[in-house]
């Protein structure tokens, strides 16, 4: 029960930040602060855990490796579509790679129930992102859906070990912000220039209130894997896609055709599932 409270709350507050990254002026250097800032809030806390060592630090800066692909590939994806075209199919794909790798390489099991429930929360939000794929840019936006949602599963992967690899979760997930932010503050000035920096000091205010957010949404995930099984969890957390579509219908002026409500019942199906033991 407190590993689903976690993701849920994550799911909720995830669909906000990633609502606010597209609506941002310059969604890069947003996606930069988010990094940056969430290092800053963090870095105070470090003096009460203890310091990670061995796998932990590996896995670490693996994950803040990864997290810095993932944020090029998102931020194209929402460049070049619709946000409730590609955020479903990343966020629908990502558990579907996550679920490939606990078992082949976490070596879980998840019940067949279980499974059914991961097939179709990923089913749902991927069917609500190809049905946007007429709209302008969607081709190119899906393309880098996949691949962000490619990423996701990897980092999932290596942060539902990381919290494991400690005797104390929080020292995984504060020193987590904290290489994440490090890492995105090195490369994103390489990948996109001296104007990212530049934007992203036009934008500090909403990237303090997006840091905040982050640290929750994603802080919350990395416990509730602590507590559960990884691909219930991350396919759980996919919820997100509703709590989005809606956000995005409402501000965004998106549109929700009968296609998609059956995609977002298949969801709410599959969520269910994902609930009954095996």
């Amino acid at each position: 029960m407190i590993a689903t409270i976690l993701i849920l709350v994550s799911a909720i507050v995830h669909a906000v930040v990633n609502l606010l990254t597209k609506r941002a002026d310059n969604k890069y250097a947003m996606r930069l602060l988010i990094g940056v800032f969430s290092a800053v809030t963090v870095a105070p806390f470090l003096f009460f855990v203890p310091l990670p060592h061995g796998l932990a630090i590996w896995l670490l800066l693996s994950t803040a490796a990864v997290h810095a692909v993932y944020e090029l590939f998102l931020v194209k994806s929402y460049e070049s579509a619709a946000f409730s075209a590609v955020y479903p199919v990343a966020r629908g794909t990502g558990p579907l790679f996550t679920a490939i790798g606990t078992i082949l390489i976490l070596r879980q099991h998840p019940p067949l129930v279980q499974l059914v429930g991961i097939a179709l929360v990923c089913g749902g939000v991927i069917a609500i992102g190809i049905s946007h794929r007429a709209t302008k840019g969607a081709a190119e936006g899906l393309g880098y859906a996949v691949i962000t949602g490619l990423t996701i599963g990897g980092y999932t992967l290596i942060d539902a070990s990381g919290v494991h690899a400690t005797p104390d979760p929080f020292t995984y997930v504060l020193w987590f912000f904290v290489a994440h932010g490090f890492c995105v503050l090195v490369t994103a000035p390489g990948i996109r220039g001296r104007a990212v920096v530049i934007e992203a000091r036009r934008q500090w205010r909403l990237g303090i209130v997006l840091g905040l957010l982050s640290i929750t949404t994603y802080g919350a995930a990395m416990l509730a894997y602590r507590f559960g099984a990884t691909a219930r969890l991350a396919a759980l957390r996919e919820t997100s896609v509703l709590f989005g579509t809606a956000l995005a219908m409402h501000f965004l002026g998106e549109r929700m055709t009968a296609w998609r409500w059956i995609a977002a019942g298949v969801i709410v199906t599959g969520a269910i599932m994902l609930q009954m033991p095996g």
